[in-house]
């Protein structure tokens, strides 16, 4: 299973990252800052954490546009904007997280 992690903040990556891996050591996971290159047309992940407040691209329309070219990516936000999860289920997020999260959460979903 393939796993991508896109924030800005690297902190965070790794911080989802070691969580993950307790559920899986053998989850073959991807790292992003930014939303280009999980707009790549090669982008191939089963499971996308995506924050939402990122420069450039925001996660919201990054998710819009993956949508639009047919990806069916699991889409879990992570993000410290609690407003945005009703245009969450607009692009068929599966969950929608809010930071600060604990290890545990993110274990769960």
């Amino acid at each position: 299973m393939k796993l991508a992690i896109c924030d800005d903040e690297k902190r965070i990556r790794d911080n989802i990252a070691e969580s993950v891996r307790e559920v899986s050591e053998k989850m073959e996971i991807e790292f992003y800052s930014d939303a280009k290159g999980i707009l790549s047309p090669s982008f191939d992940s089963d499971i996308l954490f995506l924050d939402i407040q990122m420069p450039g691209i925001d996660g919201m329309n990054a998710a819009r546009m993956l949508r639009s070219s047919g990806k069916k990516t699991v889409i879990v936000f992570v993000t410290a904007l609690e407003d945005r999860v009703f245009h969450a289920f607009d692009v068929g997020a599966f969950n929608y997280i809010v930071k600060p999260f604990t290890k545990a959460k993110i274990i769960e979903v």
